[in-house]
């Protein structure tokens, strides 16, 4: 067997493999149920023979070639579906991109409803990734740049220092203190899971606190199955429910009366010149303490805080006391007009001719002077 012979054959046996791969990889036409459709594009957008034909992402078919048309202005694709799938209305033939590393694939959508004339089919295509992306950037240029434009003035702020985050990445203070409370947090945290504290104790299991407030609790449940059975049953009483519905019907009277302006608890609550009369009342009873202080003025805080002040009046009001009690005991003109009647009309008596006295000299008075003005030349 010669050199040339076994190159053949291994020639012979790649052309076989790779037709089979072909036709693996295309798919194979399956006969009369084969249905071939020209579509025009305005752009097909790389799409080449031999590119899958998808539908709901599936391949259902094969673009057997790409020509172009002059009449119509358009490259037709001849496409070979493997199933009779007929556009109707809403059909749809868009070439999109494979990947972002290349390659093409069309998508057909069927549609749905009354079959659609085959011979003018339309297509349209996506462009490829990148393309997209860029459509994407600049139907959307005004956004993002107003995006770009808040995120700027955003990391403005934050380099300023102003709001928390900002406080928080410029300022020292700031800092040692969010770190602080991080460290108390953490401290705290530690404390409870250690069981340190009234609620570490309790969250720590089996813990003789925790074993109390769990019997507190069972003791508690306990007293409400018995109240339950026992005084609460009497609730389900009418009378005793009667009177409980006149307890509530008070109640809701009182909180009426409360909400509104009868009684003086309703006033203080709602009448707002009574409230500022009484703040006004507060408020002066506070100046009139002030001036009753060490430092206030007044003859009140002089002799609450005066010791010499207060002990001449101490003084005084002795002298004024022993002086009552002499007049009272006597002797004495005063413990005589007091005391003796004769001695009082007497008085009385002798005030009155002086009185009388008074007004006639009075009287005289003008004609006295008249004579003297009339004989002063004499």
């Amino acid at each position: 067997m010669t050199r040339d012979f076994i190159v053949g054959i291994i020639f012979i046996l790649s052309l076989v493999f790779l037709g089979a791969l072909t036709i693996l990889v295309r798919g194979v036409p399956s006969g009369p149920t084969d249905l071939v459709l020209d579509v025009g594009f305005e752009d097909v957008s790389g799409l080449k023979p031999g590119e899958s034909v998808r539908i709901r992402g599936l391949r259902a078919g094969a673009v057997e070639q790409i020509t172009l048309e002059e009449s119509r202005g358009l490259a037709v694709a001849r496409i070979r579906l493997w199933e009779a799938l007929s556009p109707r209305d809403g059909y749809s033939f868009k070439v999109m991109a494979a990947s972002a590393l290349g390659g093409s694939y069309l998508k057909y959508i069927p549609g749905a409803g009354e079959l659609v004339d085959t011979k003018n089919l339309i297509g349209t295509a996506s462009g490829d990734l990148f393309g997209e992306v860029g459509s994407m950037l600049a139907e959307n240029r005004v956004a993002i740049k107003k995006s770009l434009d808040n995120l700027h003035q955003l990391l403005d702020r934050l380099k300023a220092g102003d709001g928390v985050v900002g406080a928080l990445i410029s300022d020292n203070k700031i800092q040692q203190q969010m770190k602080d409370l991080i460290d108390h947090s953490l401290s705290i945290t530690k404390g409870l899971e250690e069981g340190r504290g009234i609620v570490g104790s309790l969250l720590k299991q089996d813990s003789p606190q925790q074993l109390q407030f769990n019997k507190l609790l069972s003791t508690l449940l306990s007293d409400y199955l018995q109240f339950s059975e026992g005084p609460g049953m009497a609730l389900k009483d009418p009378e005793n429910l009667v009177k409980v519905n006149d307890i509530i019907a008070h109640i809701d009277q009182l909180t009426s009366a409360l909400a509104g302006t009868d009684g003086l608890a309703g006033r203080f609550i709602n009448d707002e010149a009574l409230v500022q009369s009484w703040l006004d009342i507060t408020t002066d009873l506070r100046s009139a303490a002030a001036q009753l202080g060490p430092a206030g003025q007044g003859a009140l805080s002089e002799l609450l805080h005066d010791e010499h002040l207060r002990e001449k009046l101490k003084t005084a009001i002795t002298s004024i006391a022993s002086i009552s009690e002499a007049i009272e005991k006597g002797p004495g003109t005063l413990h005589s007009l007091i005391n003796n009647p004769e001695l009082y009309l007497e008085a009385r008596e002798t005030l009155t001719l002086l009185r009388d006295s008074t007004e006639d000299l009075r009287e005289q008075e003008p004609v006295t002077a008249f004579f003297s003005i009339l004989f002063a030349p004499f």
